[in-house]
């Protein structure tokens, strides 16, 4: 993993930052592996409002408890931003078939989104709106209470590691 010093203060001023090739992959984060996972693992997977169909967005919760990469992506990033533990922290995984558009939203936790697979852009409204461009292997930090949309330029799958808790100070 791999995170320089300007991009760690960005975080702590909760400011969004685009990491780009902040890791490299062990595994190969495909179709397959969504299906071989969902097969294996007691991960419950849901379609997020969309047309229906392959159409949908889907997404599997709290697969850091099966999956170990993801739960040592969590621990770092709790421990690097000194996170308050919550019951809640965990790691979902969002994929969907064709390029696809979600709603605009507001997250209560701060998330830490992963590239997998495909290409994501994440359009962040504030005082301006800005496009960031998520590929595999990029990571972006999008604080709570900040309004953002995802746009699926390709099928894609990314890990959403969500932490709901405070910060410490320091």
């Amino acid at each position: 993993m791999l995170i320089k010093e300007k991009e760690i203060n960005s975080i702590k001023e909760n400011k969004v930052t685009l990491i780009s090739n902040f890791t490299i992959l062990k595994n190969n984060y495909d179709f397959n592996f969504i299906s071989k996972i969902l097969e294996e693992n007691e991960i419950h997977t849901i379609p997020k409002p969309g047309f229906g169909n392959l159409k949908d967005i889907f997404q599997a919760l709290r697969v850091d408890l099966s999956i170990k990469e993801f739960l040592i992506y969590l621990d770092f990033l709790k421990k690097l931003f000194k996170y308050r533990p919550s019951e809640k922290d965990g790691v979902d995984l969002f994929f969907s078939l064709v390029s696809q558009v979600g709603v605009s939203h507001i997250d209560p936790e701060d998330v830490f989104i992963l590239g997998l697979k495909g290409k994501t852009i994440y359009k962040v409204f504030g005082t301006e709106t800005i496009d960031y461009i998520v590929n595999e292997n990029d990571l972006i930090f999008i604080p709570k209470g900040i309004k953002h949309k995802v746009i699926g330029i390709t099928p894609r799958i990314i890990a959403s590691i969500g932490l709901f808790g405070d910060r410490f100070n320091g």
